[in-house]
C-alpha cells in the first residue's frame, strides 16, 4: 500500500501545474513524446536541407500545425489521466484537487525565484503552500492553538482571529496592491481611505481597505476592499466555490457600494480564496492593473498578467503559511523603562 501511494503521489506531481502538478516533469515520460512532436513538425525543413530538395513553405506550415493539434490532444489525456487519478483519493481531497485543477491557480510554480523578484519563499512556505494544495496536513504543526487551548488544525489556523495573523493575512495583500498601483503609475494610492465619517458615539464608520484615482476611469477614484477565504472551512465545506464568491461579493457591496457612490466613487469587492483563487471581479482588477503595468512598462500584456497572478498568489500563500506557523500569544518585554537597564559605566 505504502509503495502505491508514494507512486501515485509521484503520478500526480510529475506532469504540468494546470493539470494538477508542480511543473517539474518525468523525462523518462515525457522525453520521447516531445523529440517525436519536434522530429515531425521539423521534417519537411529537415528534408529540404539534408537532400537539397525544394523547401515547400505551405507543406511546412501543415506539418507544423499538425504537430501543433497533436499536442493540444496530448495535454487533453493530460487531463483525462489526473481526472481518473483523482478518482483514487478521498472525497475531501479530491475537492480541494479539483478545485486548484478547475481556477487559474498555479502559475506561482512557474515562476522562477530569485533573490530580487520577490518570488522567493522560505522552506517552510513552499512546503505548506505544497502540502494545502493537495490536502495534506503540513508537518510540524503545533497540538494546540497557543491563544485559546483550542485543538490546533489547518482550519483552525486559517480561521482564528487571536494574535492578529488572519488580520495580517489581509494587511498583506492590502499593501501589495498599493505597491502594484504605484509602480503602475497611478496616482492619490490611498491605504484604508475613510468613506464614511463615524458619528459621535464613534460608531457606523466605514473605510475601505485601499483607494486609487484613474484606475476604471479617468480622474475617477476607486475604492476596493479585499477578503481572504478559507474555502474549506466548517461554513463553506458544502458550497461551491462561485456560491462563496457570491455571498462575500454581496456583504461586501451591501455594505460599501452606497456609501462609495455619495463620495462619487466606484466600489470593487476584492474576494480571494486561501489557495489563492480569485473571484470575477478580482480577475477583473487583475486584468485591469495589468493593463497599467503593461503600458508603464512597455511589456506584453500576456507577461504582464502572469507575472502579476504569480505575484498576488505567492502573497497570499506566504501569509497562509504565517497563519500555520506565527505565534498567536503577545509578547512581553522585560519590564526595563528608559535607560533603566542600561549598564552604569564607571
Amino acid at each position: 500500500m505504502w509503495v502505491f501511494n508514494r507512486r501515485k503521489r509521484s503520478f500526480l506531481l510529475c506532469r504540468p501545474a494546470n493539470y494538477g502538478g508542480i511543473g517539474i516533469l518525468d523525462p523518462v515520460q515525457t522525453a520521447p513524446s516531445h523529440f517525436n512532436l519536434s522530429k515531425e513538425a521539423t521534417r519537411i525543413i529537415s528534408q529540404a536541407l539534408i537532400g537539397g530538395s525544394n523547401f515547400d513553405l505551405s507543406h511546412h506550415n501543415f506539418t507544423i500545425r499538425a504537430a501543433i493539434q497533436k499536442k493540444v490532444e496530448n495535454e487533453k489525456l493530460w487531463s483525462s489521466d489526473t481526472l481518473s487519478l483523482l478518482e483514487t483519493f478521498s472525497e475531501s481531497r479530491k475537492k480541494t484537487i479539483e478545485r486548484k485543477l478547475d481556477h487559474r491557480c498555479s502559475g506561482w510554480l512557474s515562476v522562477l525565484p530569485t533573490t530580487d523578484n520577490e518570488f522567493c519563499m522560505s522552506a517552510d512556505e513552499f512546503q505548506d503552500s505544497l502540502a494545502l494544495r493537495y490536502g495534506r496536513i503540513p508537518k510540524n504543526l503545533p497540538t494546540h492553538c497557543d491563544a485559546d487551548g483550542e485543538i490546533f488544525d489547518v482550519n483552525h489556523a486559517l480561521n482564528c482571529p487571536r494574535g492578529g495573523l488572519v488580520y495580517g493575512r489581509h494587511n498583506e495583500s492590502r499593501d501589495l496592491n498599493c505597491d502594484l498601483l504605484e509602480l503602475a503609475g497611478l496616482k492619490q494610492i490611498i491605504s484604508e481611505p475613510i468613506i464614511r465619517e463615524s458619528d459621535s458615539n464613534g460608531e457606523n464608520g466605514l473605510r475601505a481597505d485601499w483607494g486609487v484615482r484613474g484606475f476604471w476611469e479617468p480622474q475617477r477614484q476607486a475604492l476596493f476592499d479585499i477578503s481572504i477565504v478559507n474555502a474549506d472551512s466548517l461554513s463553506c465545506k458544502h458550497q461551491s466555490i462561485q456560491a462563496i464568491f457570491q455571498t462575500r461579493r454581496n456583504i461586501k457591496k451591501e455594505t460599501y457600494s452606497k456609501a462609495a457612490e455619495a463620495r462619487r466613487a466606484s466600489f470593487t469587492p476584492i474576494i480571494a480564496t486561501c489557495d489563492a483563487i480569485l473571484d470575477r471581479e478580482a480577475e477583473s482588477y487583475l486584468k485591469q492593473l495589468a493593463v497599467h503595468l503593461s503600458k508603464k512598462w512597455k511589456s506584453p500584456f500576456s507577461h504582464t498578467v502572469g507575472w502579476l497572478r504569480a505575484r498576488l498568489q505567492i502573497c497570499i500563500l506566504r501569509s497562509v503559511s504565517l497563519c500555520l506557523r506565527g505565534c498567536r500569544t503577545k509578547w512581553r518585554g522585560a519590564g526595563a523603562l528608559g535607560s533603566a537597564a542600561t549598564p552604569q559605566i564607571a
